[in-house]
């Protein structure tokens, strides 16, 4: 017979697990990783740049579907050619300008030689008509008089006018302009005395310009002598 001391036994069961330290983590792979931001700085420069690029090519002439391609380069103009053929049969500009008297003047005569009258009061001459008229019996209406009655040979303006201009002897004609711009720059009323192959200039009563070229001298105290004459009108007149 056992001794009952008074104290409770313990429950039955399994006895506690032995303590083996904190859990363990397993190892991780490393972490995924991301572009710089740099990185994405480049893209956005790349990209519009590759699309400027791309917008030239298409835009380089020869670069459409229609020619294949090929870059054709394009026909030199017709208007700058040296044969004078233009497109369509027209004119071609040329590489000097016209000159300015060739639209602003006509010819009305010319050139045409007068023979002055054999006179001691020598010959007034009309130049605004279809021709040179060599004037009878007096100088009214005459726009330049030819003759020696002063003594010496003289072409003068009967009205006293300065519309008469020397020019150089170059040895050709000038234009209408180059002569209205003589007696602007020149003009007197009287030349004298004038001798063979010399030029002058004349603005006429009702706004012609004359080119005269002495081609013989009145001979003194008889008259006489030989011009030839050329008329240019401006179209209105």
């Amino acid at each position: 017979m056992s001794a009952d001391n008074g104290t409770p036994n313990p429950p039955a069961g399994p006895p506690p697990s032995p303590y083996l330290g904190p859990p363990t983590v397993p190892p991780q792979g490393p972490p995924p990783s991301h572009p710089p931001r740099w990185a994405w700085w480049v893209v956005g420069i790349v990209i519009p740049v590759v699309g400027i690029v791309i917008t030239i090519m298409v835009g380089r002439p020869g670069s459409s579907d229609d020619d294949g391609g090929k870059n054709v380069q394009s026909e030199p103009s017709a208007s700058v050619q040296s044969n004078g053929a233009g497109q369509g049969g027209g004119k071609t500009q040329s590489s000097t300008p016209p000159a300015a008297d060739a639209e602003k003047w006509q010819k009305l005569s010319g050139p045409v030689r007068v023979t002055a009258e054999e006179s001691i009061s020598g010959t007034y001459v009309e130049l605004d008509t279809p021709k040179p008229l060599v004037l009878k019996g007096g100088g009214d209406g005459a726009d330049l008089y030819f003759g020696s009655s002063n003594g010496d040979p003289s072409i003068s303006v009967p009205v006293s006018a300065d519309n008469l201009a020397p020019l150089p002897d170059a040895g050709t004609a000038p234009t209408a302009e180059a002569c209205l711009e003589s007696v602007d720059r020149n003009g007197s009323y009287t030349a004298s005395p004038v001798k063979r192959g010399e030029q002058y200039c004349l603005l006429t009563g009702e706004g012609r310009i004359a080119y005269l070229k002495v081609v013989t001298m009145p001979d003194g105290g008889v008259g006489g002598g030989i011009l030839d004459v050329t008329v240019w009108q401006t179209p209105g007149a």
